[in-house]
């Protein structure tokens, strides 16, 4: 066979699977699980922070509302860890704002200004915010990391479904 056949063969190999592989989000795999509320991801690497609703015989806890933990998608893809305390404390923590039957109001650490609530919609539970002044069920948020110092933020996108539309609604809240 002559080789600018086999050579054309694999090149039109090769651009199916790297379709394949991009049409099938292989590699932006977030492990979705029955609980997640919502993730985090960062400019920084692939990892992310998830957000999962703290369940307690199908019930939120609604003094403990979340389960919060490091997703690895790059080293060990799939495998967990749990925050420590400065991560904690200062970036991804929550802040319990208020309370009531089957739902909690919180605050993210990083961003008090804005609250969130963790409750119950359409059979499942959700966390609604506003964004763009919507309320919507957010999805996930992207954290911009400045180029010159990745422990300061430049931007922070929020990302949900509109509640009453089922739109795609995106804000961006720039670091002054």
């Amino acid at each position: 066979m002559n080789k600018l056949v086999v050579r054309s063969i694999l090149v039109g190999l090769l651009g199916l699977v790297t379709n394949f592989l991009w049409a099938s989000g292989v590699d932006d795999n977030t492990y979705p699980t029955k609980e997640r509320l919502f993730y985090i991801s960062r400019s920084l690497n692939r990892n992310l922070v998830c957000y999962d609703a703290h369940l307690v015989d199908g019930v939120l806890d609604t003094e403990d509302p979340l389960n919060i933990y490091w997703l690895n998608r790059e080293e060990n893809p799939g495998k967990t860890n749990g925050l420590n305390y400065f991560q904690k404390k200062m970036a991804y923590g929550y802040k319990l704002v208020s309370k009531g039957n089957d739902f909690s109001e919180i605050s993210l650490t990083a961003y008090p200004k804005r609250t969130m609530k963790i409750c119950k919609h359409e059979g499942k539970y959700v966390c609604m915010v506003s964004i763009n002044g919507q309320m919507a069920i957010l999805s996930f948020i992207y954290v911009k990391a400045k180029p010159s110092n990745s422990l300061l933020v430049e931007y922070v996108e929020l990302n949900g479904l509109d509640i009453k539309t089922g739109a795609t609604l995106k804000e961006r809240v720039v670091n002054n």
